[in-house]
C-alpha cells in the first residue's frame, strides 16, 4: 500500500482483533445449551471455563474415552457439571447429546465457555438459551 503509514495498517488489525475477541467472549446467562457431536475416535479431555457472574472462572476437566458417542460424552458432561455446579443449577440431557444449564433462584448466572478439547472426533458448541 504506497502512500498509507505502516503503522495505520497495524492499527486497523488491532482494532479488527480486539473487535473478534469482544464478539467471541460471551455474557453470563441464566441458560446455556452445550451441543456435543460426533463419535470419539481417541480418548482425550473436554475442558469448560465456568465463571459465576462476578466471580472467578472454575476450570472442569472431563476425560472421554475412546469410542464413545455424542450422547455418552453428553452425559459425562451432564454429570462433571452437575458435581461441579452443585444445588444451585439444574443440569440435564435434551435430545441425548444436548446438555442444558438452568440458573436456580437467586443464584449467579454463568458464563461458560469451551476452554479446550482433546477429543478428536467429538464437537462441543455453547450458546445461551
Amino acid at each position: 500500500m504506497q502512500g498509507t503509514p505502516r503503522w495505520t495498517l497495524q492499527l486497523g488489525i488491532l482494532i479488527v482483533g480486539l473487535a473478534l475477541a469482544a464478539a467471541v467472549q460471551a455474557a453470563p446467562s441464566n441458560k446455556w445449551r452445550l451441543e456435543i457431536d460426533g463419535h470419539a475416535s481417541t480418548a482425550g479431555t473436554i475442558q469448560l471455563s465456568i465463571t459465576p457472574e462476578g466471580g472467578t472462572a472454575q476450570e472442569l476437566d472431563i476425560p472421554v474415552a475412546k469410542d464413545l458417542h455424542e450422547n455418552h460424552v453428553a452425559r459425562l458432561v451432564r454429570d462433571a457439571l452437575k458435581i461441579a455446579l452443585g444445588k444451585g443449577y439444574h443440569v440435564e440431557i435434551d435430545d441425548g447429546e444436548d446438555v442444558l444449564v438452568k440458573r436456580r433462584g437467586s443464584h449467579p448466572k454463568l458464563d461458560i465457555v469451551i476452554a479446550g478439547n482433546s477429543v478428536q472426533g467429538i464437537k462441543v458448541k455453547e450458546h445461551t438459551e
